[in-house]
């Protein structure tokens, strides 16, 4: 038989083996900080570049618009099939658009990816339409810095690779680029943008992505975010005899 004594000196052996917690993510949101804040600083940038040099400056204008009608005469054969590509963007399809990504990053339990992709979309139009109407164009009626067209399905193709799991988001980023300088060409083989108002448009959603991301670290870092979990409390021993 086996003493108490023995029974006692003998360690404590655990019930069951403790959870393993996920691994802490130091200086996640500092990432995110430094991210946002080149991304909207180069984003202003090149917004407020294609403007001065493409638009304010006469040489820079006479080529921006040279440019243009170059690829308008060169698409100019399948200007009709590609207005009716164009004209399939609408607020509708885009709202059907924006209900299909937050419904696949709702599925995957991303909502802040489904807030963030929203947000992006409808910040970037908001952008985009407020510089239409307050910058000057000179040599024309209206303004078209930056594009709309390529503004939205820019801002869609990153809400989709944000709600998208990581094995599918590198066919779908290749789709996206693909799609994305498709669009760029064609509103400037329609002649509605010249290649300034593409590059602004990219400018903005650098911008308001770059802001967004600023925003979620600094959200981050306030709220611990990224500190480890304190995991489920103690794990319960065998008692000692």
């Amino acid at each position: 038989m086996t003493s108490a004594g023995t029974i006692a000196s003998r360690p404590t052996v655990p019930l069951r083996p403790s959870p393993v917690g996920r691994a802490p993510q130091p200086g996640g949101w500092a990432a995110r900080v430094v991210i946002g804040l080149f991304l909207a600083a180069a984003g202003v940038a090149v917004t407020g570049a294609s403007w001065l040099l493409l638009v304010a400056d006469d040489h820079g204008r006479r080529v921006d618009n040279g440019l243009m009608r170059a690829v308008e005469n060169h698409f100019g054969s399948a200007q009709t099939q590609i207005l009716d590509v164009l004209h399939l963007v609408s607020v509708v399809s885009v709202g059907l658009a924006l209900v299909v990504v937050a419904g696949i990053a709702l599925v995957r339990r991303r909502p802040g990816a489904a807030v963030a992709g929203i947000a992006l979309v409808l910040l970037t139009q908001v952008t985009t339409q407020g510089l239409k109407s307050v910058l000057p164009r000179e040599g024309a009626s209206e303004n078209s810095l930056p594009s709309g067209h390529v503004t939205v399905i820019t801002a869609l193709v990153v809400a989709t690779l944000l709600a998208l799991p990581p094995v599918l988001r590198w066919v779908a980023g290749v789709a996206g680029l693909v799609l994305v300088a498709g669009a760029s060409v064609a509103v400037m083989a329609v002649g509605w943008h010249r290649p300034g108002d593409v590059l602004a448009a990219f400018g903005v959603v650098a911008a308001v992505g770059g802001g967004l991301l600023l925003i979620d670290g600094v959200r981050r870092a306030v709220v611990g975010t990224d500190r480890p979990s304190a995991g489920p409390g103690p794990v319960p021993t065998m008692r000692r005899y």
